[in-house]
């Protein structure tokens, strides 16, 4: 029970916790197990027992917990530092390995010391250490330290390299992006993207082949980029726009097309949250023209708890005039939605006009 105690507090936010939420954190890792390892009164004498360690000081000013053994209600994290060979061990290090937060946390220290050993050897090692001038895919450069592709680029890895203060480019790594699906119209020299970005498989397919005939003007708007968003894996993969040779953000403006449900406005909003730089909006006439001609027999959504944070939907229904943001809300509210596929290829064939 021990082991499990000391992860739990260690994963503890701040430094002052609720003796009464740690004991449920542990009963959930635990389960059946909490009870046949000897439950509360087990628990309550590792407790003591991490306060003689000097682990844990309680807060007496928070009173007891009323029960048997008593516990005070809450407890204080204390700082302890490594043992004299643990120092040593650390400070051998190579230098570019920041090592003051391990010195004060044993438990992080022996988290890590494999990877630390790991990078140590990297930095010490001339012929790895040399390869840093060239780059390398962040993988690639996590299977060449530490014998492991996914480390890096994990949480786990992540948070490692801000505890030892390195980077990816410290490592001489990029960073690689899930690529989407798309279709670049624009002409030589041309840096401004009119970006249309549709959610599902089917209607990427029919604007692509309407586009294809050289009718790519929507309500005006003159579209020279189609991306297939594959649902929601755009809001990771749109990333890989910088990829795309030429195309300036500056210059550049994304309109979104998708199913019109809270998940589709979810995906909308996600959008704008995680690329602020590049400016997004719905695509609000084929919104509009889905609402106009299936709003009357919108069927009940299969799926009942679909996420959508209100930010976003105020966000989305900025573009439309008070009426029609009315009966989308109405539409959402009753449960109700209409999917992008209500838009079959002979309306976009009508509804969109020829680039000349």
């Amino acid at each position: 029970m021990r082991q499990t105690i000391e992860q739990a507090i260690r994963e503890y936010p701040t430094q002052t916790m609720q003796i009464s939420w740690l004991e449920t954190a542990v009963q959930r890792r635990l389960g059946a197990e909490f009870i046949a390892r000897g439950g509360y009164v087990a628990f309550a004498s590792v407790i003591e027992e991490l306060c003689r360690e000097k682990r844990l000081s309680p807060v007496r000013s928070s009173g007891s917990n009323g029960r048997t053994p008593p516990l005070f209600n809450r407890y204080r994290k204390q700082r302890v530092r490594l043992d004299e060979s643990g120092q040593q061990q650390l400070l051998s290090l190579h230098p570019r390995i920041k090592v003051d937060r391990y010195l004060v946390s044993p438990a992080q220290y022996d988290r890590d010391r494999d990877y630390l050993l790991a990078l140590d050897k990297f930095f010490k090692d001339r012929k790895l250490s040399k390869t840093l001038s060239t780059p390398y895919a962040v993988n690639e450069r996590s299977f060449q330290i530490f014998a492991d592709e996914k480390f890096l680029a994990s949480s786990a890895g992540r948070a490692f390299l801000q505890q030892v203060g390195l980077t990816y480019a410290d490592l001489g790594c990029y960073q690689t992006y899930e690529p989407f699906f798309y279709v670049d119209y624009r002409q030589p020299g041309e840096a401004a993207g009119q970006i249309l970005v549709v959610e599902n498989k089917d209607t990427f397919f029919t604007i692509k082949k309407c586009f294809a005939t050289g009718r790519r003007r929507i309500d005006g708007t003159r579209f020279n980029f189609l991306i297939y968003g594959e649902g929601r894996k755009i809001v990771s993969s749109f990333a890989f726009i910088t990829e795309v040779p030429g195309l300036l953000v500056e210059r550049s403006r994304v309109y979104y097309f998708g199913d019109l449900d809270p998940e589709g406005i979810d995906i909308f909003g996600s959008l704008t949250a995680r690329y602020p730089d590049w400016l997004v909006q719905p695509c609000g006439y084929l919104y509009r023209r889905l609402l106009e001609l299936h709003g009357h027999r919108a069927p009940r959504r299969r799926e009942k708890q679909q996420r959508l944070r209100p930010d976003y939907l105020d966000r989305f229904l900025q573009v439309f005039d008070a009426p029609t943001a009315g009966k989308i809300s109405e539409l959402l509210t009753e449960g109700r939605y209409l999917p992008q596929e209500g838009l079959p290829f002979p309306f976009f064939l009508e509804e969109l006009e020829e680039v000349r």
